[in-house]
């Protein structure tokens, strides 16, 4: 199973539900983190498939980071601009196909 994860919002429930309908699976994070984002985002990261970082909706340091370290790892990135979770999914969706 290919798994997306999301960064940035409050959605999770409405992904996982939305992710189970594409058969796919989800790893998300408010984005809200302490100092030690590194080391928050890294695990995550190291388990997804691809990233969807939804831009709106976490601090830009956040960002940043998840940023770098999806490229440490090789994982393929894209930045949703809303706040919503079905478009966000559609372009992790296509971000592993």
């Amino acid at each position: 199973m290919r798994t997306i994860a999301v960064i940035g919002g409050s959605q999770k429930q409405t992904l996982e539900k939305l992710a189970r309908k594409q058969g796919c699976g989800i790893i998300f994070h408010s984005g809200k983190t302490g100092k030690k984002r590194e080391k928050e985002f890294l695990p995550i990261l190291r388990k997804a498939d691809c990233v969807v970082v939804m831009a709106g909706a976490l601090s830009h340091p956040s960002m940043w980071t998840v940023r770098e370290v999806a490229e440490k790892l090789g994982k393929p990135i894209v930045y949703h601009q809303g706040f919503g979770a079905t478009g966000a999914l559609k372009k992790g969706v296509a971000l592993i196909d």
